[in-house]
Order: structure tokens, then sequence, then C-alpha cells
């Protein structure tokens, strides 16, 4: 291996997602440590909480987190869900101290789909989706009632 090939970056390496400041919302504030829900972003896999630079655009914001925060984390999708203490924290990164991971079950409710298009759940809302490519074709909607409608709209009608 020449040095050159040692020094550049591996193309194809998965990148750890860094935590939006926008989705962590503080649940309670008390005396000694606070309750804080974290939604985790698109792709993040639960081996993913082992990396404390996931957290540094969080811990440049008001919303910092501090040793011994309780945290309850919840991937994008809402397919699990983690809860974790924070063990250390600093101004660029957060260790968690041993994250119990809780694997929810499969969406049970039957999403409308025609063949050609499908809602979705897309971790925040409802969307429409094309199959072909699974290219979203809406923005979100907060229920599963506005997503078909959307669906059904994107058809031609007759005047």
């Amino acid at each position: 291996m020449t040095k050159s090939a040692m020094i550049e970056p591996i193309t194809g390496l998965r990148q750890t997602p860094k935590v939006d400041p926008a989705l962590v919302a503080v649940n309670s504030d008390g005396f000694k440590f606070r309750d804080i829900f974290v939604r985790l972003p698109h792709g993040t896999i639960a081996d993913d909480l082992k990396e404390p630079e996931m957290w540094k655009h969080i811990q440049n914001g008001p919303r910092a987190l501090r040793k011994f925060d309780r945290l309850m984390l919840v991937a994008y999708d809402e397919s699990w869900i983690a809860e974790a203490i924070v063990a250390h924290a600093d101004l660029s990164t957060v260790i968690l101290a041993k994250p119990r991971i809780t694997a929810f079950p499969d969406r049970v409710e039957k999403l409308f789909g025609d063949g050609t298009y499908q809602v979705k759940w897309s971790g925040s809302g409802y969307v429409v989706v094309r199959l072909r490519d699974e290219a979203v074709m809406t923005n979100e909607f907060p229920n599963a009632a506005l997503a078909e409608r959307a669906l059904v709209a994107m058809y031609p009608r007759r005047a």
C-alpha cells in the first residue's frame, strides 16, 4: 500500500450522523438532572450512540447535555428507542452510560397504496412515496387520511 493510499479517506465508509439541536426537547428540568427527548437523525443505528462526536452540534447551544441527564432517544422511523444517562459531557462530546435499547414492533396500521404510490410513515409524519424508485412525492402530513387524500389528488380528474 502506498503512503498516499493510507492518507486518502476510503469512500463508502459510513459517517455517523450528527444530532440536530431542533430535534432535542427538554421534557423536565430538575435541580440535579433533566429528562430530555431526542429524535435521532435519519439513518442512525444503535451502534452510533457510542460515538461521542454525534452530539457536537448540541453541545454548542442552549440545550447542551450535562452529566446525569436522562435521555429518551427515539430512532427517526420509530423502530427502536434507547434510554441512557449522560456519563460525561463537555463542549464537543457526550458519552452515554450503557444505553438500554428497546425494539418496537413494525407499524400495525395498513397504509393505503395503489401499486404505483404508497402512503408511508417517515418518522415525523406520513408521506406519499413512488414505489418504483422510493421517491418522496409529498410533504409530511400529520395523519394517514391526509396523506391518502394527497395520493388520490396526484391523479388527473375529469372536468
